[in-house]
């Protein structure tokens, strides 16, 4: 690894560039991700090992294998709710807070995790956020009218959401890659 910060760091002052040592950071996925190793340096700065790391909005954790954190998404997705609900709640409807909610906080909660590896108990957690939402939005008390409820109002559980997405974007990768192979010479 040090050897490959030494290499990057060469090219780097070839090309008049330095990397930020500041934002740079270090941390373990392995089997062996809670041992101590060799410090790595990089523009003469050593760099930091972390526990976690957010990378294009999501947030890496150091561990046995590859795993993300859900409590941003699920942070984010309470404040949005919340600030849409207050704003909305006296629209006279309970459907339009679902249509914001569906629009606006959703998408927020389900950032990219047609591509993360969800275990069961993170797709129930994120399950239990959604049914915090619609219970504060219909004021139901039994689980089984929350689910009756996210029935009529087409708010499937993640899983199902996130099939969903994962379709999505296979068909316009796909449409994408048809059309572009189709005319290149």
């Amino acid at each position: 690894m040090q050897l490959m910060l030494d290499i990057c760091s060469h090219e780097a002052n070839f090309l008049d560039f330095t990397f930020n040592t500041v934002k740079s950071m270090a941390m373990r996925i392995g089997p062996r991700y809670k041992y101590s190793c060799m410090t790595l340096v990089l523009n003469g700065s050593e760099l930091a090992y972390v526990e976690q790391i957010k990378y294009l909005g999501i947030i890496l954790r150091s561990a046995r294998s590859f795993k993300c954190s859900l409590d941003s998404a699920k942070m984010k997705f309470y404040r949005s709710f919340n600030a849409m609900y207050f704003r909305a709640k006296n629209a006279g409807t309970e459907l339009v807070c679902v249509q914001l909610m569906k629009s606006l906080c959703l998408p927020v909660l389900l950032y990219a995790v047609e591509v993360l590896p969800l275990t069961k108990s993170e797709i129930a957690t994120l399950n239990h956020v959604l049914d915090r939402a619609v219970y504060r939005i219909f004021g139901c008390s039994s689980a089984e009218d929350t689910k009756f409820i996210r029935t009529v109002i087409d708010l499937p559980s993640v899983d199902l959401c996130i099939a969903r997405r994962l379709h999505k974007f296979v068909q316009k990768y796909a449409v994408t890659y048809t059309w572009s192979s189709l005319f290149s010479f």
